[in-house]
């Protein structure tokens, strides 16, 4: 399954993306909301990728160039996680950052939009972002998400924006 709008594209992340994904970290800072950070990175693509196998509630995508497959990040999507209402769904993306700048991380948010809407998953969606990060609730305003609320929590404090699907 490949979710595409012709430049970049959605699938489910697979374990053989963990060496990709750490190749990628090393060469530079990720930006971004969320992505698989554990020390033991392969155990946690194992883990993204068995939620799939079961059709979990946690879908971790692999963010890839359509062209040449690379991996530019990964996308993590939850429904209904338990802070949040029913019908929602957090949506969380991880853009390395040679891609960043290029508008991959507004089409990986589109994408994310469109498959939650095309499979009925969610009716809103929900990002989660710091609020010193600039240029991410810069992009939620653009892609038409709206100031919910702030919390402080575990992550600190993060900006709520919704958007309905």
């Amino acid at each position: 399954m490949l979710i595409s709008d012709g430049v970049i594209g959605l699938r489910p992340i697979e374990v053989a993306d963990a060496a990709a994904y750490l190749a990628a970290r090393d060469r530079g800072p990720v930006r971004g909301t969320a992505g698989p950070g554990t020390p033991n990175m392969v155990a946690e693509f194992e883990r993204c990728a068995a939620e799939w196998a079961a059709n979990g509630p946690h879908r971790t995508f692999a963010v890839v160039d359509v062209d040449s497959h690379a991996l530019a990040g990964t996308l993590d999507v939850t429904l209904e996680p338990e802070f949040l209402s029913k019908r929602q769904a957090d949506i969380a993306y991880d853009i390395h950052a040679a891609w960043c700048g290029r508008g991959v991380e507004g089409r990986t948010i589109v994408l994310a939009c469109r498959y939650l809407a095309r499979h009925d998953l969610a009716d809103e969606a929900v990002l989660r972002l710091d609020p010193a990060n600039t240029a991410a609730l810069a992009l939620a305003h653009r892609l038409g998400f709206h100031y919910h609320r702030s919390s402080t929590g575990p992550e600190g404090r993060l900006d709520w924006f919704l958007q309905a699907l």
